[in-house]
């Protein structure tokens, strides 16, 4: 066997490989005669046909499966001979010239870790949310808690207002024919009107109407974009809208009657574990704290990553850009039951999603390396805190339950310990970051600049 190993990028091998014929014929007979004994052949006892018919039979996919296996042991002979290649990915096999009984050749392309060098990161700055909770949030989540306990009271004759409910039904009209299309009709249909997800067009169509009105508005219906998430990113396919006219019925329309602000309600809506209003405040503010400062966390991690991919143009080996790519399609099939829609294009998608899948590469670059020059490793300590963390607040689960769980299901586990790695790389490059502090307001300025930017730069 003969092979030759080029680079050919920084990121990217080859691996030529030439084996004669006369050194695949042991690995081809043996193949015949471990399938020969499987064989039931009319005139033969079953396992002892003659492997001249056995290869006339099966020599072809035998042949190339042998060929296979080999491709696959001078990949991994060369690998192991060279202490400076540490490849990624699986390698991708883009030649193979094999025909039974001839020589084979073959070409190997598989990609290697780049050398990551860190960058000095002391004099680099990163805008981090420092939120405060103040008493106008404290007020606003209460309103919200009263908002949803809220009883719902028929309006008789008054118009609907901009947080009233209402029910409807939404008849198609074709507007070629000015008649209804025959089962495209949604009925008891019902909303708020100040909930944030209903289309503008409608909220504003709907508007001081009362019930029992009947009237006509077009709506801009969006198409179908199979969007989804993943790895903190969305993927799409694109979409486009088009103009439907609708009959809209208005079948009722009621308003909230907000609950007083009592001992009564504090005690319902905390399920008997407060009752004084004042130590109710306490507590609805300490949990938004932690909800901001979760948030916040979420959000300069994000910074950190945009930073470290700025500073560290780090090339991605083809084979990891597409794992990831690889992945994002897998998490379509799980998000619709184990299958892609029927009208998926996967080579769109992957077009599309290609710079998110590079940009994820690299950071798993620059993240393990972090990791290896740190020497950082997940301790029993932070795994039991994380299993303890799990079961806080449920009474049925105990912390060893769940530790229980997740050793049970190796991927999952990996997953645990891969988050707690990644939480120790942000840890340390916080600490080593010129981190800005900023009001909720000064931040969400500062974000709003830095994307309008980034569109205007934006190929």
């Amino acid at each position: 066997m003969d092979t030759t190993l080029s680079k050919s990028s920084p990121v990217e091998y080859e691996l030529d490989i030439h084996i004669a014929a006369e050194d695949l014929a042991p690995r081809l007979k043996e193949a015949l005669k471990a399938q020969r004994k499987n064989m039931d052949v009319q005139g033969f006892r079953k396992g002892k046909a003659p492997l001249g018919l056995v290869k006339k039979m099966h020599g072809e996919a035998i042949g190339y499966k042998v060929a296979e296996q080999c491709v696959q042991e001078a990949f991994e002979q060369a690998v192991e001979e060279n202490d400076e290649i540490e490849p990624l990915g699986q390698p991708t096999l883009v030649d193979l010239d094999y025909e039974l009984d001839e020589d084979l050749r073959a070409t190997l392309r598989f990609g290697v870790r780049p050398q990551v060098e860190l960058e000095d990161l002391s004099s680099v700055e990163v805008p981090m949310l420092d939120p405060e909770v103040t008493e106008e949030d404290v007020e606003e989540e209460i309103d919200r808690l009263r908002t949803e306990e809220a009883d719902l009271l028929p309006l008789e004759d008054e118009p609907a207002g901009d947080t009233d409910y209402v029910n409807i039904d939404l008849q198609r009209i074709d507007p070629q024919t000015d008649t209804p299309i025959i089962g495209d009709k949604d009925e008891d249909l019902t909303f708020f009107l100040d909930d944030e997800r209903l289309k503008e067009d409608l909220r504003v169509a709907l508007m001081g109407r009362k019930a029992g009105e009947t009237f006509r508005v077009t709506l801009p219906q969006e198409q179908p974009t199979h969007e989804h998430e993943g790895h903190g990113h969305q993927h799409d396919h694109g979409g486009e809208e088009e103009d439907r006219l609708y009959e809209v019925t208005v079948n009722d329309v009621k308003r909230r009657d907000l609950p007083p602000l009592d001992e009564e309600f504090v005690r319902r809506v905390s399920e008997g574990e407060f009752h004084d209003l004042e130590a109710f405040r306490g507590e609805i503010r300490k949990r938004l704290q932690e909800a901001w400062d979760g948030r916040a966390r979420e959000m300069v991690q994000g910074e950190v990553i945009d930073k470290m991919l700025e500073l560290h143009p780090v090339p991605v080996p083809e084979s990891v850009i597409e794992g990831y790519l690889d992945s994002f399609v897998k998490q379509v099939e799980e998000e619709n039951d184990g299958e892609l829609p029927a009208d998926f294009d996967e080579e769109h998608f992957r077009r599309r999603n290609r710079r998110d899948a590079e940009k994820q590469g690299r950071w798993m670059l620059i993240r393990d390396q972090i990791i290896e020059e740190e020497d950082l490793e997940v301790s029993d300590e932070e795994l039991q805190a994380f299993f303890a963390d799990q079961a806080e607040g449920d009474d049925e689960v105990s912390s060893q339950q769940i530790k229980q769980f997740y050793r049970s299901m190796p991927d999952m586990m990996e997953k645990v310990e891969q988050q707690i790695l990644s939480d120790k790389v942000y840890d340390l490059l916080l600490d080593r970051l010129d981190v800005q502090p900023k009001s909720r307001e000064a931040f969400e300025e500062e974000m709003q600049q830095e994307q309008a930017t980034r569109q205007r730069v934006a190929p």
